[in-house]
């Protein structure tokens, strides 16, 4: 029921006061119910639907929410309507310790439980035991009427003791509403626990819900859920006056990835959150009011951003396709390849029209057949399946190199590869680039100075102004195909962290040489194809 506005009461009270009191009567009446049993009376905010929504259609849901944006309550409520709905179940909730789990999160939850269930008297079996101070007695209680049991567990419990879940089903054996087994509140964690969830709440086919405020920015494990999003509903931003997300799919992990804004929960002082974030970075209030991550301040490529700098064969919002870099009239082709010391080599194809755009279209080994050349663990990066060894020798690599030319159709201008590897000698006192040349194909070494240089080279590549529509005088210099899946995670994810993302290092590298070719200038267009003769001494 919407209340009258104070036009309405004015006229009421003068004209209908009868009306007034019932009016006044049945809001009095409502707030009440709201009170006494949340779950059937209690109001809901659009966000809350959103979440059940992902939940119901898929088996995980990710939810970014902006500061006091209700994604807390909304998650108590959905965790309470699953308890009450059906029988013999057993839910674990997750929050960052043992203070926020009682003040926050168990809060929550008891805030949503209907009110006759916190009648502390032997007349209810079973009565459940709460206090403001220290939460659930035992951190857990058994719903009376559904005998489901709800655990209250931490993450720092979990890291000490990653067995604590072991032998445990989650879920509900006959649901009769949403199944929903696992809520992990304000994860900032890496994918360790969530993967033990997995198997937790696999034999129930039960749901698992996490939900935090990305202040960390683009971490690992929010790139995983959000690597080849596909957004589904947008609303505008006022704060941005852009469209933002409200609602994605996420194909990498099969899963809802929900947006809940700070501006939707009426009851959680956007007024103030706006007032505060004025005149912020729109990075800032981004994450601030709408949940949406960007990459943290240590990323190397700020600019670099998956919406525009990464294309398909379809147009994108934009308008905007990978061209054909098959036509030769048009576009030059170069290869950058990094022998990887131990493991496969890796290289790229890439392509430069007259204007200088360079266009990333193919990378070995691909992700999409060979598997991820990083993979994410606890607490660092380690290489994956597609760093491990095939075991070509140089003629197998030219016989590779050249298949996949003809297989995209284009014919190299000039090869790069990386100068310290490339000039190793073998038993022979051979090198690299010896060794290929004697197989026929020529490769010129990679400019060898300061990696700084390089690295604030290719974000150069990345730039436009984000603030202004996309044009033919504001757009990137450089785009890549979403085929190459390892390149991309390495320009999302490495931030120079030694040891801890060396695995990242190997792909960030021969784009890094590529923009360091022809001098520093990166690679240029070659009007005539006459014009094609190695360039060895041209300043590498």
């Amino acid at each position: 029921m919407t209340p009258p506005t104070a036009e309405e009461i004015v006229w009421l009270y003068e004209n209908d006061l009868n009306l007034l009191k019932e009016l006044h009567k049945a809001h009095e009446s409502r707030i009440k119910a709201s009170e006494d049993d949340p779950i059937r009376h209690g109001f809901n905010l659009p966000g809350w639907e959103r979440i059940k929504d992902g939940l119901q259609d898929y088996n995980e849901c990710l939810v970014l929410g902006g500061n006091r944006s209700g994604k807390t309550t909304g998650f108590a409520k959905i965790v309470m309507e699953a308890v009450t709905e059906s029988n013999d179940g057993h839910l674990v909730c997750f929050s960052q310790n043992e203070d926020t789990s009682i003040k926050v999160q168990q809060a929550a939850v008891w805030e949503m439980m209907p009110k006759e269930f916190k009648k502390k008297t032997k007349s209810i079996e079973g009565y459940i035991n709460y206090s403001m101070q220290n939460g659930f007695t035992a951190k857990s209680f058994i719903f009376p009427d559904t005998r489901t049991r709800v655990d209250f567990k931490t993450y720092t419990q979990y890291s000490n003791n990653q067995t604590i879940l072991e032998g445990f089903e989650f879920g509900f054996p006959d649901p009769k509403g949403l199944n929903v087994g696992a809520w992990l509140d304000e994860y900032l964690g890496d994918a360790s626990l969530v993967n033990t969830l997995r198997f937790r709440l696999a034999t129930r086919d039960a749901k698992m819900g996490i939900g935090f405020t990305p202040i960390d920015g683009y971490t690992p494990f929010v790139a995983e859920y959000l690597k080849d999003v596909e957004t589904l509903q947008t609303r505008t931003g006022v704060l941005i006056d852009k469209e933002v997300p409200i609602k994605q799919y996420s194909p990498s992990r099969d899963a809802s990835v929900v947006y809940l804004h700070s501006d939707e929960n009426p009851f959680g002082g956007y007024e103030r959150i706006a007032k505060d974030l004025r005149g912020r970075p729109e990075e800032e209030i981004l994450v601030r009011a709408y949940g949406i991550p960007v990459k943290s301040m240590t990323s190397l490529l700020p600019l670099f951003n998956t919406e525009v700098n990464v294309l398909s064969d379809e147009p994108n919002k934009y308008g905007m396709t990978f061209p054909d870099i098959s036509d030769q009239s048009r576009y030059t082709c170069y290869q950058v390849v990094d022998p990887a010391g131990a493991r496969n080599y890796v290289a790229i194809w890439a392509a430069v029209n007259e204007k200088g755009d360079v266009y990333i279209r193919k990378e070995w080994p691909d992700r999409d057949y060979y598997g991820e050349w990083a993979v994410f663990g606890d607490p660092k990066w380690r290489y994956g399946p597609a760093s491990k060894k095939i075991g070509y020798n140089i003629q197998g690599y030219v016989d590779l190199f050249e298949e996949i030319e003809d297989d995209i159709k284009i014919e190299v201008f000039e090869r790069i590869g990386d100068s310290r590897y490339f000039a190793k000698e073998n038993s022979d006192n051979d090198d690299l680039f010896t060794e290929f040349d004697d197989c026929g194909m020529t490769f010129i070494p990679s400019d060898g100075r300061m990696e700084e240089i390089g690295i604030s080279a290719i974000d150069e590549w990345f730039s436009y102004n984000p603030n202004v529509p996309i044009d033919s005088a504001n757009r990137p210099r450089c785009y890549i195909h979403e085929d190459c899946g390892n390149l991309i995670d390495s320009l999302i994810n490495y931030n120079a962290s030694g040891k801890a993302d060396e695995p990242l290092k190997d792909f960030f590298d021969i784009i890094r040489y590529l923009r360091m070719a022809n001098g520093g200038d990166g690679p240029d267009h070659v009007l005539s194809r006459s014009m094609m003769t190695t360039r060895i001494g041209s300043g590498y």
